[in-house]
């Protein structure tokens, strides 16, 4: 049985990190490296009162990170990059994880969802949809007007799952030298009104 949480308890911190590095991989390897090293720099930055959790006989299958003026759900700091990846791969992970991390600004009355992510062991079981609809009705009770988030080019799968929440693609951002690099060319910013 699948528990929505309100947000992800501590003993589930380092899951955290394997699950969201698990799902968004084609972006971080080829930046970062050093997987295990990653998810560990990756969940000390996070924080947990700022995700929801769906969890299974206590482990965590899913997440989704939010951002908000209330806060963020990934800042990693400097010092945990380094500890974990050394000075000079460190500096590179800082930059690099904090630009996944933190992402575009969020305008007043958005909720943002920074990072939505199921483990890939849970995957085709609605999770994603259970979660989506926890942050939409987080979001109906403190009062924001919408809901936005971003998803790159090569996932139509989930661009499609959004568009048939309600979401719609309010900009479209061309990164074309990142195709061979990262796996994407583009990102759209898609955006719910409540």
């Amino acid at each position: 049985m699948i528990e929505i949480a309100a947000t992800i308890p501590e003993n589930q911190r380092q899951r955290a990190g394997e699950i969201y590095y698990e799902a968004f991989r084609r972006k971080l390897q080829p930046l970062v490296g050093k997987p295990a090293e990653t998810q560990q720099t990756l969940a000390m930055g996070f924080n947990l009162d700022m995700a929801i959790g769906a969890l299974a006989d206590g482990e965590l299958r899913g997440l989704a990170g939010l951002h908000s003026a209330a806060g963020i759900f990934s800042r990693v700091r400097m010092s945990d990059c380094w500890k974990q990846l050394g000075p000079l791969r460190g500096l590179y992970a800082w930059a690099v994880l904090n630009l996944f991390g933190a992402g575009a600004k969020c305008p007043p009355g958005h909720l943002r969802i920074a990072a939505i992510a199921v483990d890939e062991k849970a995957r085709g079981q609605g999770l994603g949809s259970r979660l989506l609809e926890t942050v939409f009705d987080k979001a109906r009770r403190e009062g924001f007007k919408a809901v936005r988030l971003e998803v790159v080019d090569t996932n139509p799968r989930a661009k499609k799952l959004y568009e048939n929440l309600g979401f719609g693609v309010v900009e479209t951002h061309a990164y074309p030298i990142t195709s061979g690099w990262l796996g994407f060319s583009k990102e759209y910013v898609m955006v719910k009104t409540l």
